[in-house]
């Protein structure tokens, strides 16, 4: 049971990730894809290694008992980095997301360093063990060892979970990414039980209390969350609308954002010169982003509205008129001084295809004034 459940985990990574390298081969300059792919073969090596038939035999070749739990474990814990590193490309602009990364990936590398210490000097070589936990779990050294393990995967459990679930609340627009991202959140906190579980099965054991169900009882949790977590990070690349749908949608909100951003380019999460780096859902999430932005830039630009913008109908190419008048207000330094509202009137239910009618009409409203000028 311990191999076919730990096999299947293997299977989902493997699978997410022969999935998700097919996207990286379009679009290799995308650090945060990278991330992922990262992420899920560290995960998928980790499952594979735990079962037996392929753990027996490397452990072998090794020369040296267990030591292949090290392998597991680190490779665990460098998952939970490259989830870091992907959240901060989902939350921050390129430049700062960086800077996180960089911290992620020096605290992983002590973390994994500290661990290869303990168990290269821990008494846990005499003999090949297939119950490592309860064998060496009540050891000083592995309890340490064990203790950062389980921290380091539980903060990119957690991680993940809060931040899957907060952006989910925002793309309304886009309902296979929401999914993606809710799915994506129960996955780690289904996989965090397996965290709980060990982590509890630690706690008794420091206190001379024996419960050994509790190392088995988190076998299904680790491969069932995962298998949910990975079919939540490639969901928003399966639902109907398709993604050359997604990327029409997407590039036809180029003229609009284009001219919001030059004029407020704090607008952007991650700027062109950052190859527009993105995270989950690929064009979902870079369609979801755009939206944002658009509406950023218009927040900015209320002042330099004109009147009628707050008394018109909101129809797309009476709002692009009205943009447009406002960006040239701006550079004019003229701020007619009209209160408006954070969106104009007139906006529809489906968002997104206003959204677009608004950008096409702009773009006509752009091309006229060259034209007379």
């Amino acid at each position: 049971m311990h191999d076919l459940i730990y096999g299947l985990g293997a299977l989902a990574g493997w699978i997410a990730f022969t999935y998700k390298v097919n996207h990286l081969r379009q679009d290799w300059s995308n650090t945060a894809l990278r991330a992922m792919v990262a992420a899920f073969v560290f995960s998928a090596v980790a499952f594979t290694l735990t079962v037996g038939p392929v753990y027996q035999p490397i452990d072998a070749a090794l020369g040296v008992p267990n030591l292949t739990k090290l392998f597991i474990h680190s490779s665990m814990v460098l998952f939970s980095v490259c989830v870091l590193h992907l959240l901060a490309f989902w939350q921050y602009p390129a430049p700062r997301a960086r800077q996180r990364a960089r911290v992620y990936w020096a605290v992983g590398l002590v973390v994994v360093a500290a661990m290869s210490a303990l168990i290269v000097i821990a008494p846990v070589h005499d003999e090949y063990t297939i119950h490592f936990w309860k064998t060496h779990a009540g050891e000083t050294l592995m309890l340490w060892y064990l203790v950062m393990f389980l921290v380091a995967l539980s903060a990119g459990l957690l991680a993940i979970a809060y931040r899957s679930w907060r952006f989910a609340a925002l793309t309304s627009e886009l309902p296979w990414l929401r999914r993606g991202l809710r799915v994506t959140a129960l996955g780690a906190l289904i996989s965090f039980g397996y965290c709980v579980c060990r982590g509890g099965y630690l706690i008794l054991t420091s206190v001379d209390i024996r419960v050994d169900p509790l190392v088995d009882i988190a076998q299904p949790f680790a491969s069932v969350g995962q298998m949910v977590f990975f079919a939540g990070l490639t969901m928003p690349s399966w639902g109907p609308k398709t993604r050359v749908d997604q990327l029409s949608a997407y590039r036809a909100l180029e003229p609009l954002w284009s001219a919001l951003h030059d004029a407020f380019p704090e607008i952007a999460l991650h700027s062109p010169a950052d190859g527009d780096s993105i995270a989950v859902g690929d064009v979902n999430y870079r369609l979801y982003r755009r939206m944002v932005e658009i509406w950023d830039g218009y927040l900015a630009l209320r002042p330099y509205l004109p009147a009628s913008a707050a008394s018109g109908s909101g129809e797309p190419a009476e709002t692009a008129r009205a943009i447009a008048e406002g960006l040239r207000n701006r550079q004019q330094g003229h701020r007619p001084a009209t209160v408006l509202p954070d969106r104009p009137p007139g906006v529809r239910d489906n968002e997104l295809t206003w959204l677009v009618e608004v950008s096409r009409s702009f773009a006509t409203v752009r091309a006229a004034e060259l034209d007379h000028a």
